[in-house]
């Protein structure tokens, strides 16, 4: 978890030297849409993912 002064980019390079398979980035934004922000760490791919459905989303992509 990043949150505070800490820049996007070292807290995405800290989450893939962690071994972590997916990051979630909610900022702002994505707060105020009622959305975050799911990235796989292995392929680079990223969507925008209802905070409702964040949680399924996740297990269902940890699954695989």
């Amino acid at each position: 978890m990043a949150y505070g002064g800490k820049r996007l980019k070292g807290a995405m390079k800290d989450a893939d030297r962690s071994g972590a398979a997916y990051a979630v980035i909610l900022g702002e934004r994505d707060l105020a849409a009622g959305s975050a922000q799911v990235k796989d760490l292995a392929a680079g791919d990223q969507e925008s993912v209802a905070l409702d459905a964040l949680t399924t989303t996740l297990k269902e992509r940890l699954s695989r």
